[in-house]
């Protein structure tokens, strides 16, 4: 029994005016009947010519978040380069270096809402659009005469960004047993794109005059070039969007080409997931009319105002949990540890970053082997231990500078890099899909980016104008944030670990049944009724 006719019954039930205990009892019955992890696990084999189509799809929208982290790497990177600052004639922190990070914000916050066009021109069109505009915004920023310019080259920066919705992407093609090893992957490229990107300039660094800026940027453009060619060329388009437009043969041939090692619509798991597909599809379009690409009300109805309030603290913690210190903010912090030089500072950056991306996949390992709210409480928590040493060891090095305790900090910034890579960037791509139900979910992508835009355009131009003027004390305001994050998400959070993208509607739509409750509970009836099965296996074996 698919998941969205358990969320059919229990309203059923509920209707007939059964007690909120009797309403639970009948989800967890129902939601667990399904292993459907287990059947897609039985359905492919990664080494067969399903896996190297699913392997294709990996490079081309890797190259997508790759070149979102080429920007990164690009804006950090310059900010160490004294001929870029004397070109436009500011500081490597302070309100004018703010605002050039904010203004990629801005447009990402601006762009978002077209995300939904995602359910119009599908999945592959909203990233070929994306990527296209990066391309012009990349050759703007590089050939840019005047500062004015170069900022209008970071807002359609920001702008095409927020149309690239790959990781929704992902999400969505990924077989259910493979879902997060694939997003956290796809995660790990972005460290790609800024690793090519550092390494590259250490020798353009080295270039006559404003040629060492001015690659870099225009550089911007290789990645989405890359995906703008291959994307309708070697990539499906989501079977849930030929479902949303009624065509459910093609999706019933996407699911079996890339769910399946025999590619036969005929087997099993194709019908149930394109049956999935459609149920929760025709389920939430009956309840809150989510057609039109337009309409981002349905989000303040009942049944979707949770999932809004987890997307929003979810987007925020995204952003304010200290690390754009690292990304954005690397030069003026390690020049406060007495590190000047312009390819030391690009060393440690690459270092960082390396470290960033080895762990970004390790963590894509450990996504399916924990339960989400595991990761994000251990994350958060290691943050705020290496944010506090980081905190402490500086005013030590304000006291007394020496090398060994700029080394320290050093120590408590890589480690934070670790764990932070580790435990939560694989989820940023995950958990935000997981929670959105299929006719939300390009819009709520979409939200995702402009709140995240929001949250960050304010981050980024605060961090700028604050570590001008607090130096390292700027870490005790994410202290503060992260502490209050982790109560939040200890209490709002629900576990998604395990269920399909569709089954977690029974989560935040059970009538009264506490999302955060229900997500455990069902956990813990998965659990027993596996250990259940073993024994019986055992006892009759």
């Amino acid at each position: 029994m698919v998941k969205s006719e358990a969320a059919v019954a229990i309203e059923a039930e509920f209707s007939k005016g059964d007690t909120q205990e009797h309403v639970e009892e009948v989800a967890l019955a129902r939601v667990t009947e399904e292993d459907l992890w287990k059947l897609s696990q039985e359905s492919l084999n990664v080494w067969s010519w399903t896996g190297f189509r699913l392997g294709l799809i990996m490079f081309i929208h890797g190259c997508n978040q790759a070149g979102f982290g080429i920007d990164w790497g690009v804006i950090g990177g310059i900010n160490s380069l004294d001929p870029w600052h004397e070109y436009f004639g500011f500081g490597t922190a302070g309100g004018t270096y703010g605002l050039v990070n904010a203004l990629m914000q801005i447009g990402t916050v601006c762009g978002a809402p077209f995300m939904a066009l995602a359910d119009v021109i599908g999945r592959r069109g909203i990233n070929f659009a994306g990527n296209a505009i990066v391309i012009f915004a990349a050759l703007l920023q590089g050939l840019a005469i005047n500062l004015p310019m170069f900022m209008a080259g970071r807002f359609f920066m920001g702008f095409g960004t927020a149309l690239m919705s790959s990781s929704q992407y992902i999400g969505e093609i990924s077989p259910v047993h493979l879902r997060g090893r694939m997003v956290g992957f796809f995660g790990a490229c972005f460290q790609v794109g800024s690793l090519t990107m550092l390494g590259a300039m250490i020798g353009l660094s080295t270039l006559p005059g404003n040629l060492c800026w001015r690659i870099p940027l225009i550089l911007e453009a290789l990645f989405p070039a890359i995906v703008c060619l291959g994307i309708y060329l070697i990539t499906p388009e989501s079977p849930r969007y030929y479902v949303m437009r009624g065509n459910r043969q093609k999706a019933k041939e996407i699911i079996a080409k890339y769910h399946t090692t025999s590619t036969d619509v005929n087997e099993p798991i194709v019908d149930i997931v394109v049956r999935q597909i459609e149920e929760s599809l025709e389920s939430d379009r009956d309840r809150s009319g989510t057609r039109a690409f337009w309409d981002y009300r349905v989000f303040f109805t009942k049944t979707a105002r949770y999932r809004l309030l987890v997307l929003v603290l979810y987007s925020i913690f995204q952003q304010w949990n200290g690390g754009s210190i690292i990304t954005y903010y690397m030069t003026p912090s390690l020049q406060q540890l007495g590190i000047d030089g312009t390819k030391q500072q690009l060393g440690i950056t690459i270092g960082t970053t390396a470290v960033y991306f080895v762990f970004t996949a390790v963590g894509s390992f450990l996504v399916d082997k924990f339960r989400r709210r595991t990761l994000i409480f251990v994350g958060l928590i290691s943050m705020i231990v290496f944010q506090t040493a980081t905190t402490i060891t500086s005013w030590q090095y304000s006291l007394n500078a020496n090398t060994a305790v700029a080394a320290l900090t050093l120590l408590w910034i890589f480690l934070y890099q670790t764990f932070s890579a580790t435990f939560v960037a694989t989820m940023h791509n995950l958990y935000p899909i997981e929670i959105l139900s299929l006719p939300l979910r390009a819009k709520g992508m979409g939200l995702y980016s402009l709140i995240q835009g929001g949250a960050g355009a304010a981050q980024t131009y605060g961090i700028g104008v604050g570590i001008a003027k607090v130096g390292y004390k700027i870490w005790v305001v994410y202290i503060v944030y992260n502490t209050i994050q982790l109560v939040l998400s200890y209490f709002i959070f629900p576990e998604t670990a395990g269920l399909s993208l569709e089954e977690i509607d029974t989560v935040f739509e059970t009538p009264g049944v506490a999302p955060v409750k229900m997500s455990l509970d069902i956990q813990q009836a998965k659990k027993e009724r596996s250990a259940a099965g073993r024994d019986e296996e055992t006892r009759f074996g």
